[in-house]
């Protein structure tokens, strides 16, 4: 069976030291210089901005908005808004009535593949009818549906390979629900060491807060370590592609040890409550305490502290 190491940065000279060699941009994206800062919002240095609706947008007459949160055209193709998720708060999020109030009986412009899922829909970018949709010459791209459902916090943001040049006015606009404790956000995000809280969302879509105390490895796993007991304790799971997704933007697993994070993901059970992070936009700095998660659970947060993994 793997062992479990662990990354040792309890000593503040040994983290000073791990930062000295990290470059300034590197800094600024995982935010050490900048706290609240978002890796999504973040990308590769070798990328290029892209736009988040891209030209030509379909039309097409919403028919029907289902009890999924799906969009059926009157020619009877389904639309999927992408990177959207509920948050954990199962029927009490109000997504579909608010999707709604926006979509039904309107026309909408789009940007969806032709890909189709296994229940038949695309995944759509969709343009806010209630606002005038700008034209594509236009610098100001128009506003998303998804945008407008975020700043009311009845969503949050999935980061899906749709979205991603969408993620910074998503994540800005997540945030302006976020500080004003709008809909989810009155419970989220959860609190890392509130255990019970967590297994009541198990095969959910959430936001779990707190403070990473220790970065254990193995051959194939970065752990991201909450508590101090792993077989008990939250853990985000980095795999090969989460690895790779970070090294991406010049970071590691180990870089994130002592840092106060946000971590979205579909909850599981592995020995204890645990968020596989497949992209590094899974991952958001929260630098101050005005974005503690909410409830039971900073009791855990000395610094970098050097923590047992159960292997001793």
């Amino acid at each position: 069976m793997a062992t479990r190491t662990t990354s040792r940065l309890s000593d503040p000279r040994v983290r000073a030291r791990v930062r000295a060699s990290l470059a300034p941009w590197v800094l600024a994206a995982i935010g050490l210089l900048v706290p609240g800062a978002v890796l999504a919002a973040s990308p590769p240095p070798a990328s290029v901005a892209a736009p988040c609706l891209p030209a030509p947008l379909a039309r097409g007459h919403v028919a029907e908005v289902t009890a999924t949160g799906d969009l059926v055209l009157h020619d009877g193709s389904v639309l999927r808004p992408a990177g959207l998720a509920g948050g954990g708060a199962g029927k009490a999020v109000s997504w579909r009535a608010a999707l709604a109030g926006r979509v039904a009986g309107r026309e909408i412009a789009f940007a969806a593949g032709p890909a189709r899922d296994r229940y038949g829909r695309r995944t759509a970018l969709i343009a806010d009818p209630v606002a005038p949709v700008v034209a594509p010459v236009v610098a100001e791209e128009p506003p998303t549906v998804q945008q407008a459902l975020l700043r009311e916090g009845v969503a949050v943001v999935r980061p899906e390979d749709a979205v991603l040049a969408c993620l910074p006015a998503w994540l800005a606009a997540e945030a302006e629900a976020r500080r004003a404790q709008r809909g989810l956000w009155r419970q989220l995000p959860l609190a890392a060491a509130n255990i019970a809280a967590l297994r009541a969302q198990q095969g959910r879509f959430t936001i779990v807060a707190g403070y990473i105390l220790d970065v254990g490895k193995t051959a194939r796993v970065d752990y991201l370590n909450f508590g101090r007991v792993w077989r008990q304790d939250m853990t985000g799971r980095v795999e090969a592609e989460g690895q790779a997704s970070l090294a991406a933007r010049g970071l590691a697993s180990a870089d994130l040890a002592g840092r106060l994070v946000r971590l979205r993901g579909t909850l599981f059970e592995a020995g204890g409550p645990a968020i596989t992070v497949r992209r590094a936009e899974q991952i958001e700095l929260a630098g101050d305490a005005a974005h503690a998660p909410r409830g039971r659970g900073m009791e855990n947060g000395a610094e970098g502290r050097a923590r047992p993994t159960g292997d001793e």
